[in-house]
């Protein structure tokens, strides 16, 4: 069972999900970025493994304390965070200060100047390095060695058969061919090694709870809300422990609406656009006038994240299609201060509709919690007293049903039957559109509870032999006229002791 849809079972917990798609990062173009914490990268040694023995450099690796590199996106320091043994020294890029960042990169950048090597020697006293690029380098690397001081390497172009890139020892006139996938992180702006990671996903038996999820969107006039509801609260049939209580109350359904309700945790980027942005960087993105504005309120930390401009997958020319790859956004969780690039999968906020996610009863009643229930035609009224208490008998707890309709005393197993066909009121088509003061009204059902409490569900002509239905006042959806007549009739059947019809 996936993790999120455990978590907003009854009782259960959440677990986000993880993960920006490959099939996203081959659209935009972007680098692929291993977001793990690992204390040794195996993707980087291994690298390292395949290099030829020409080795350029030999440090310990808990003795460098800084790399500093500079390329066309200006310069980055990696400086040293040395802790009280070898295992605790650990790498932080000084231009980063306050954002989460790409641990397993900057622990890479170090293993490669650690024991740096070379493919083959290209030429020996050369007495032209800008041929290869080396003269302008794409990039200059500089290591400080609490041993050997300061040594430097020079990164120049890329070879014409690909794969490999020029490098020299600066000071030397030596020319090396270096494994691209190596040295290329030297090659990278300061964004690529921002974690994306932008929301932790708490353990198993530690998860938040959801007090109030709210999403707005431009696109709509109207706002969605879910809530988790006391578990004495539930109503019979919810399988969740949340539900949406705007624009209209309704469980959920559960294989979903996960990724809405619980979403926010374990949330990924694709890249990461922006750091620190400005008012401009967001007006830039679109952020300073969000499409979409998901606010959730929790018992542990609060999150507001911003859906910006949307971005469309481009073609094997580059140019944009009508597929949305994915969304700029922002969010404000701890050590995320960056315009982020979020994938349209991850990013459902900004797309989704109350009846993609909701499921369940249109109205739903424990009957033994009821007093009465009260069926208005244009014709006739119906009125339904409901008397069901548990009884304690020898066999033990039994349901004692007495049932009447307008006076009349009716079988409790009958009007169970009536019941559970009106619970089964069809929710498949959802409508939010407001009433115009202008619409018949067809009929109305009224439910009174034992708490004194009552649910008033009003149905109303519409089109195409539709009725809009109306609960406490919130228009939700539009069920087929058939049902309603059926449902009418059926009260008449359970009057003459007569079964239920249970198609329309």
């Amino acid at each position: 069972m996936n993790n999120k849809i455990k978590g907003i079972i009854i009782g259960g917990v959440v677990v986000g999900c993880l993960g920006a798609t490959l099939a996203f990062l081959e659209l935009t173009g972007k680098p692929a970025d291993d977001n793990s914490s690992s204390s040794e990268p195996v993707a980087a040694e291994s690298l390292l493994d395949d290099e030829p023995s020409i080795p350029l450099m030999a440090e310990e690796k808990e003795g460098i304390s800084k790399i500093s590199f500079s390329n066309e996106y200006g310069e980055l320091n990696i400086v040293r965070e040395k802790g009280a043994s070898a295992e605790e020294t650990d790498w932080s890029i000084e231009e980063l200060d306050g954002i989460n960042q790409n641990n397993t990169a900057i622990r890479a950048c170090v293993n490669i100047c650690s024991s740096l090597s070379a493919k083959q020697v290209v030429e020996e006293n050369a007495s032209d390095l800008a041929k290869y690029g080396l003269s302008s380098p794409s990039a200059t690397v500089t290591v400080t060695s609490d041993v050997t001081g300061e040594t430097s390497f020079l990164i120049g172009d890329e070879i014409p058969t690909g794969d490999y890139r020029y490098i020299a020892v600066k000071g030397s006139n030596t020319v090396y061919t270096a494994l691209i996938n190596n040295i290329n992180y030297f090659l990278q702006d300061k964004t690529y090694f921002c974690s994306l990671s932008l929301v932790y996903t708490p353990s198993d038996d530690a998860w938040p709870n959801i007090d109030r999820l709210t999403i707005k969107r431009k696109d709509l006039d109207y706002e969605m809300v879910f809530i988790t509801l006391d578990p004495d609260e539930v109503p019979v049939g919810f399988i969740s422990s949340q539900a949406m209580i705007k624009p209209v109350f309704s469980a959920l359904n559960i294989t979903t609406s996960a990724d809405v309700t619980h979403g926010i945790w374990g949330l990924t980027a694709v890249s990461a656009e922006v750091v620190h942005p400005t008012e401009e960087d967001f007006a830039k993105y679109g952020l300073d006038d969000p499409q979409c504005t998901v606010i959730l309120d929790c018992d542990t930390e609060d999150y507001t994240l911003k859906v910006g401009n949307t971005v469309y997958a481009t073609d094997e020319n580059g140019n944009d299609t009508s597929e949305v790859a994915g969304y700029y956004c922002y969010i404000n969780a701890v050590g995320t201060d960056c315009i982020y690039l979020i994938s349209a999968d991850e990013c459902v906020w900004a797309t989704v509709l109350p009846g993609d996610i909701i499921g369940g009863q249109m109205a739903s009643n424990y009957i033994m919690d009821l007093d009465g229930m009260t069926v208005e035609t244009q014709d006739k009224t119906y009125d339904i007293d409901i008397n069901a208490v548990e009884e304690d008998k020898e066999a033990g707890i039994e349901e004692v049903f007495d049932i009447s309709i307008d006076s009349s005393p009716v079988s409790g197993d009958l009007f169970k039957n009536w019941y559970t066909f009106w619970l089964e009121c069809p929710t498949n088509e959802t409508y939010f559109e407001p009433l115009t003061g202008d619409e018949e009204l067809y009929c109305t059902v009224t439910i009174s509870r034992k708490d004194g409490t009552e649910q008033v569900v009003k149905f109303y002509r519409s089109s195409g032999r539709r009725l809009i239905a109306e609960i406490d006042g919130n228009v939700g959806y539009k069920i087929p006229i058939s049902y309603a007549e059926t449902l009418i009739s059926n009260i008449e059947n359970v009057k003459n002791g007569k079964a239920i019809v249970e198609t329309y």
